[in-house]
């Protein structure tokens, strides 16, 4: 999938705002709406332009993504605006036309035109940020905007599922409406739009998601919580057997059924289990009264049984901790595409985690390579989430594939679960098309389907609803999957001690 269209993924984006202006006139002020042409497809852009103390200042919405407004200058009659989309740098430099605004735009090292209408006043800075607490005609407008536009923006929305199947599904959410609450009104539509069955298609969750600080993994039918926030060391590598009042296997039944039914099951768990740690989804499932906390009922290694009501806390969606030391792969945070040299092993190790600049970062390994002349490669790509992967082709598996590691036994390529998008779709050419040796999990997103995902934003809660755009096969024989020639599942046992059995049986062949 091309970068310019992940910039927005993961599953949770919210509005954007400017971080910089600088001085100019505020007659330009107001909201603004077009199309531009662009390498990587036909985008619909809206324009905020505001007025803030005698400044111009501006957001950017795009069905592309939101893109972060570095800064804005201009003069009576024009501005420009600089911004970030998550992978590249842009500029919009506009001017004055009847009606609106008329110039060009550039990114990632392409031009072209763009000309957007004066569609009314400028909005707030919130106005476009997703919302909830809506009226019921309001969440009935915007179910009935989502039936009519899903179908519209997706390539093949009925794939898997009947038109027929997704009307009822509509209909039955509207007779529903009065009777549910807002959270539960979400995840009916996010229930919904994962019907479609593509990894790619769903609603981004609005912030804030209540998160509960946790990380859950499942081993065999046990489910414990292997991570925990700051706060929550009590309950670490605790036994699940309850939340609620709902065991454990039903609440996980529960969660796979708002994740996309036309990937596999290894995509499928990932995403229910991140689900079981979101306040937002576990009340709007209906397994907690309130997305504020979650009681759990644990089970200790001792097998003492015990309660603990986990509250949700701003700064708990990330850096959890294991209490385990920390596997050498995932040493170098922030990271986004690191090697090493492993002498004891005769071994470069390369952590590929995402696309940024890698173009500079492909060079690095190879330099390293030069100097070292290792007897394997190793490329872990188990959490790379996507990005463009004509980058990936042109900067790593072709030139691979053209070098003296492309032979059985020298070059390894780590996958999981969550190698997702253009990671899947590279890691399956070096499959293909390489000597390579594939080690871990099998891939949760299917090689051969929908991708390339654009955006559109209800009405009035400004949800914002991705749908896949474009069919890709990247394979071209065989089953529809990419399943590791040697598969490497981690224990319990081997988390809480921070060992990493699939770089281990790499190392040790």
């Amino acid at each position: 999938m091309r970068a310019f269209g992940r910039s927005v993924f993961a599953l949770f984006l919210c509005t954007l705002g400017t971080e910089a202006v600088q001085a100019a006139p505020c007659g330009l002020a107001g909201l603004y709406a077009g199309a531009a042409k662009t390498p990587f497809g036909n985008a619909d852009v809206t324009l905020n332009l505001y007025c803030d103390k005698d400044h111009e200042g501006a957001q950017i919405f795009t069905s592309i993504g939101d893109f972060a407004v570095k800064d804005v200058t201009g003069a009576a009659g024009h501005v420009r605006v600089a911004f970030d989309s998550g992978a590249s740098l842009g500029t919009l430099d506009l001017d004055a036309k009847e009606g609106g605004l008329s110039g060009s735009y550039t990114i990632a090292g392409e031009s072209g035109a763009l000309s957007l209408a004066r569609t009314g006043d400028s909005q707030g800075l919130d106005a476009m940020t997703p919302r909830l607490d809506l009226t019921l005609a309001q969440w009935r407008d915007d179910l009935a905007y989502f039936a009519r536009e899903l179908p519209a923006h997706h390539a093949n929305a009925f794939f898997t599922l009947s038109k027929a199947a997704f009307d009822a599904q509509i209909a039955d959410l509207d007779r529903r409406l009065p009777s549910l609450g807002d959270d539960e009104r979400l995840m009916a539509l996010q229930k919904i739009v994962n019907t479609i069955g593509d990894g790619h298609t769903g609603i981004v969750f609005p912030q804030p998601r209540y998160p509960l600080g946790i990380d859950i993994g499942k081993f065999g039918d046990d489910f414990r919580i292997i991570a925990v926030a700051p706060g929550r060391e009590n309950v670490l590598g605790a036994r699940i057997l309850k939340i609620g009042n709902t065991p454990i296997a039903q609440a996980y039944a529960t969660a796979l059924d708002y994740t996309p039914v036309g990937e596999l099951t290894e995509l499928r768990q990932v995403r229910a289990l991140v689900y079981l740690t979101r306040g937002l989804f576990l009340h709007g499932a209906g397994l907690v009264p309130s997305h504020e906390h979650a009681l759990f009922t644990l089970q200790s290694d001792d097998g003492k049984i015990f309660e603990s009501d986990i509250a949700w806390s701003p700064g708990a969606e990330q850096h959890t901790a294991s209490g385990a030391p920390t596997p050498f792969a995932k040493t170098h945070v922030g990271e986004t595409f690191w090697c090493d040299w492993l002498e004891a092993n005769a071994t470069v190790f390369c952590a590929f985690h995402a696309y940024e600049d890698l173009d500079k970062r492909a060079k690095q390994m190879f330099a390293l390579l030069a100097a070292k002349h290792p007897k394997k490669l190793v490329i872990d790509m188990r959490d790379n989430g996507g990005g463009d992967n004509t980058v990936g082709d042109a900067q790593l598996v072709k030139p691979l594939k053209a070098s003296e590691y492309n032979a059985r036994g020298r070059l390894y390529i780590l996958i999981g679960a969550d190698t997702f998008s253009a990671a899947m779709n590279n890691a399956a050419q070096f499959q293909d098309e390489t000597a390579a040796i594939l080690v871990g999990e099998t891939i949760g997103e299917k090689p051969n389907s929908y991708q390339e995902p654009r955006q559109f934003r209800l009405p009035n809660s400004h949800l914002i609803v991705r749908a896949s755009t474009r069919y890709y096969a990247f394979r071209k024989t065989g089953e529809n999957a990419v399943r590791p020639n040697k598969e490497v599942l981690p224990t319990w046992d081997d988390i809480k001690s921070g060992r990493d059995p699939v770089l281990d049986w790499v190392l040790a062949q």
